[in-house]
């Protein structure tokens, strides 16, 4: 859009370019383009573009790297051994052969 105006010949104040872009921008970089409305006075259009391109950049590799342990979180099987329901325990084998004892010895 920027070089549509400058082929034209349309001159705008670096301010009103600035809003351009940056109200152009997706509407989940909501807290980004709040950073970038405080930072812009101290940059200049192309160090504007080239951080915008590099946030581009750092937002797909993220993207792809979330996808990337997904996958691999989805075909990972952990072996960890888990609580044994029949265990044989060696009291339940004495209170089993004096089924009918009573707890005071009494028989």
């Amino acid at each position: 859009m920027l070089e549509d105006i400058k082929a034209e010949s349309i001159v705008l104040s670096n301010e009103f370019m600035f809003e351009i872009l940056i109200e152009k921008l997706p509407q989940s970089w909501t807290d980004y383009k709040q950073q970038l409305k405080h930072k812009y006075k101290q940059m200049s259009l192309s160090d504007l573009i080239t951080h915008i391109i590099i946030e581009d950049t750092n937002r797909k590799e993220c993207v792809a790297a979330k996808a990337k342990t997904l996958s691999a979180k989805a075909n990972m099987v952990e072996d960890k051994p888990g609580p044994k329901r029949y265990e044989k325990n060696s009291d339940h084998k004495k209170n089993n052969n004096n089924k009918f004892s009573r707890p005071n010895g009494t028989g």
